[in-house]
């Protein structure tokens, strides 16, 4: 096991993040993984927002993710299936969804190029919005969130505050 996998006591931990944002990422993780059990997502995603909401997501989800897996800047980092930890481009991908919902379009927008090649921006952009959009209309609001910081990590901010 590398130590990409092992809970560490500053990440996040599914258990800190709502039910639509654990499906998210159970969508992101089992569309990676194995693609043959997407149907079980789509049908897990019907449940939650309905079938004509659930089909645009994840219409858009996967758009979104083939998007992401062909044009990532890097390889991007998931954890195992039913892994509880969150890993820093999972928490990414939740947070471009959140922003969109949120109106930060510079935030949102910074994410985007951040995870992918300028040329896939606008294409990962169009997916998330209409996430985010289909998200919010069914009542589900993601909260921007960002990994706990580290004791050194304060130490360093704090000394940056004082100069």
């Amino acid at each position: 096991m590398n130590k990409m996998n092992q809970p560490t006591p500053e990440s996040i931990s599914a258990g800190d993040l709502s039910y639509v944002e654990r499906l998210l990422l159970h969508a992101l993780r089992q569309w990676v993984s194995d693609r043959t059990r997407w149907p079980e997502v789509v049908l897990e995603f019907n449940r939650t927002c309905g079938p004509r909401a659930a089909t645009r997501m994840c219409e858009s989800l996967e758009a979104a993710f083939r998007t992401l897996g062909l044009h990532a800047r890097r390889h991007v980092r998931l954890h195992p299936l039913l892994c509880c930890s969150v890993s820093q481009d999972e928490l990414c991908v939740l947070n471009v969804i959140a922003a969109h919902q949120s109106q930060s379009a510079l935030h949102a927008k910074s994410l985007i190029n951040w995870l992918v090649s300028p040329q896939a921006a606008s294409a990962l952009e169009t997916e998330i919005d209409i996430l985010a959009r289909s998200l919010y209309d069914a009542g589900y609001i993601l909260n921007i969130r960002q990994q706990p910081t580290r004791h050194s990590d304060v130490a360093v901010q704090a000394i940056h505050a004082v100069h």
